[in-house]
C-alpha cells in the first residue's frame, strides 16, 4: 500500500485533503482507501480538510461514520475541517456531531492537540507520582517489618543466666541455676557414709565369694 501525500501533520492531527472526483464533488470511496492508508501507517487522529466545499452527498457522511468507528477502536479522534453551515448542518442531522469533532478553522485544530497533550501530560505525571508512592510505601512496610522481628536476647544458657547478683537468691532455685556455688559442709557427710556403705558390700562380697 503506497504511501500517502495529500495530508500533513497539525498538532496531532494527521490532516487529509478532501479527495474530489471528476466533477469536483467529494470522493467518498477514495476518502475510504486514503483512511485505511492513515489507518495502516498508525494514524490515530485525523482530520479531513473541506474547506472550499459547499455540500456533501450522503456516502460522503457514511464515510465519516465508518472511518469514525474505525479510530474508536484504537481510541484516535476524527476530526473535520470546515466552516460551511450547510456541511455542518448536514453533520448535525447525521448525528456525527456528537462523535467526530469540527473545526471551523485550523487554529482550533492546534488549540485542541495543545489541550490534548496537557491531558496527557497530567495523567503520566499522576502515573509515575501514584508509582512512586507505591514504591515509597512497599519500601516503608519492609523496613516496618525488618524492625518488627524479634531479637534474641542472651546468647548464653539458662545456667548462665541464671547467675544471681545475690547468693542468698541463687540458693532459691538451686541446681543448674546455681552452677558457681559451693556445695554446704552436709552434703560431703552424705558422701562419705554412701562410699563407705559401697566398701563395706565389696568387701562382703568378696568374702562370700571366696
Amino acid at each position: 500500500m503506497s504511501e500517502l501525500k495529500n495530508y500533513r501533520e497539525v498538532g496531532i492531527f494527521d490532516l487529509l485533503s478532501a479527495p474530489l472526483n471528476p466533477i469536483g464533488a467529494f470522493d467518498a470511496e477514495q476518502f475510504k482507501i486514503d483512511a485505511q492508508v492513515l489507518l495502516a501507517q498508525g494514524s490515530k487522529h485525523v482530520a479531513v480538510d473541506l474547506t472550499g466545499l459547499d455540500f456533501l452527498y450522503s456516502d460522503a457522511y457514511n464515510a465519516f461514520m465508518q472511518f469514525q468507528q474505525a479510530l474508536s477502536r484504537v481510541e484516535g479522534t476524527l476530526g473535520i475541517l470546515t466552516n460551511n453551515k450547510v456541511i455542518i448542518d448536514g453533520l448535525h442531522r447525521a448525528g456525527l456531531d456528537r462523535s467526530v469533532h469540527v473545526f471551523r478553522e485550523e487554529a482550533a485544530l492546534m488549540g485542541y492537540s495543545i489541550k490534548e497533550a496537557i491531558v496527557e501530560e497530567k495523567l503520566e505525571m499522576s502515573a509515575s507520582t501514584q508509582t512512586a508512592s507505591e514504591n515509597a510505601l512497599a519500601t516503608e512496610n519492609e523496613m516496618l517489618n525488618v524492625s518488627g522481628r524479634k531479637r534474641v536476647t542472651g546468647r548464653f544458657t539458662k545456667s548462665f543466666n541464671a547467675i544471681c547478683d545475690d547468693p542468698n537468691d541463687c540458693k532459691i532455685g538451686g541446681g543448674m541455676q546455681t552452677p558457681f556455688l559451693e556445695d554446704e559442709p552436709g552434703s560431703h557427710v552424705w558422701i562419705g557414709v554412701v562410699l563407705v556403705m559401697l566398701i563395706l558390700s565389696a568387701t562382703i562380697a568378696f568374702l562370700v565369694l571366696r
